[in-house]
């Protein structure tokens, strides 16, 4: 299966710099997926579920993360997505964000440990 560049970024890292095969992210639009050739796409991200067929420099791999807000910019060649936030399943503390959820007012706060604990569950 064809590969692009892939990078994944948030403020204080780079979560992931590699190639993929497939990257599906969560837009305020629903769910798109972006295969290799894709048309220029950029798209603003709500927080859910981001996942992509990866390779790097150890090896080939399903990466998941719970992202927050962010934007998508997808070209033939290259997808980059940008995210406030993003959590690996290992990350999640479960306990924690359930106590974060039932304490959040903000639609946003919500629906970010939503997606957390979806992630959590599907492990």
């Amino acid at each position: 299966m064809a590969t692009f560049a892939f990078k994944l970024i948030a403020p204080t890292r780079v979560l992931f710099e590699g190639q993929a095969s497939l990257v599906i992210a969560v837009t305020t639009e629903g769910e798109e997926g972006i295969l290799a050739g894709h048309a220029p796409f950029v798209g603003a991200l709500k927080p859910g579920v981001l996942r992509a067929d990866v390779s790097d420099d150890s090896g080939s791999r399903r990466l998941e993360l719970a992202t927050d807000d962010g934007f998508i910019q997808a070209l033939p060649d290259r997808v980059t997505v940008l995210v406030e936030r993003a959590l690996s399943i290992e990350e999640i503390d479960i306990e924690a964000t359930r106590a974060e959820l039932a304490g959040a007012a903000d639609p946003n706060a919500i629906a970010f440990a939503e997606a957390k604990l979806r992630l959590a569950r599907s492990a």
